[in-house]
């Protein structure tokens, strides 16, 4: 028996830190169905789920108190577009 989509992504997020649009291009997903998963992973592996914010690649404006799992759009200090990340992964 071959494991699901959210066990293969807790498996892929045990290995290493990878952000939405890295595991939506392995797993040819689109970005949005990745990011709907994750919130399924947040609340199935409470203390377990890692998230790093996402960073401005531009000034470095760190997203630190962002609830929300997707990419911001813009930086809101500088207002480039030029966001890395956030970045998940899950401790064993």
């Amino acid at each position: 028996m071959s494991p699901t989509l959210r066990q293969t992504l807790a498996l892929i997020l045990q290995r290493e830190p990878r952000s939405a649009v890295q595991l939506a291009e392995e797993l040819l997903l689109t970005q949005g169905e990745v990011e709907h998963h994750l919130e399924h992973l947040k609340r199935s592996h409470k203390a377990n789920f890692k998230v790093r914010p996402a960073k401005c690649a531009s000034c470095g404006y760190d997203f630190k108190k962002r609830a929300r799992l997707d990419a911001p759009g813009r930086c809101p200090r500088c207002r480039a577009e030029r966001v890395d990340g956030p970045w998940f992964s899950l401790e064993p």
